[in-house]
């Protein structure tokens, strides 16, 4: 029998940085880190596929990772670990339930509390990002 080498290859790429944060997306996974010395923060998303894109607030109250719909992860303690289908004031989501199902590819801020998501149609939606302290 012949032996076979399988390369895998692993998603792994920045998708959003600020002065203090920077967001890098693993797998299906988008995950929080402390910029001045890369130290792991949280995971602020999971995603059916790759995240496509994200952001961070200008005044880094609040960060934004979009794929598969998008979450809000507000960037304060205690910095829980996000998980699906849990009620907290830490994040909410959109866009990943059912009927509303859309594939997001990109993520701009246009004011202090919007935001414009793009799908992979190029349809636009902006939306407002509640409890912003």
């Amino acid at each position: 029998m012949e032996k076979t080498n399988i390369k895998v290859e692993c998603y792994e790429k920045i998708i959003a940085q600020s002065d203090h944060y920077y967001i890098k997306g693993i797998y299906e996974s988008a995950n929080l880190y402390l910029k001045s010395d890369n130290k792991y923060i949280t995971t602020v998303g999971d995603f059916y596929g790759n995240p496509e894109d994200g952001l961070i607030d200008w005044k880094e109250r609040f960060c934004i990772t979009v794929g598969y719909g998008y979450i809000v992860y507000y960037l304060r303690s205690p910095f829980e670990k996000y998980s699906y289908h849990r009620d907290t004031t830490q994040w909410l989501e959109g866009r990943r339930e059912n009927n509303s199902i859309r594939w997001i590819e990109r993520v701009r801020q246009i004011s202090d509390n919007e935001v414009e998501l793009t799908d992979e149609y190029g349809n636009k939606e902006i939306i407002e990002i509640p409890n912003l302290r």
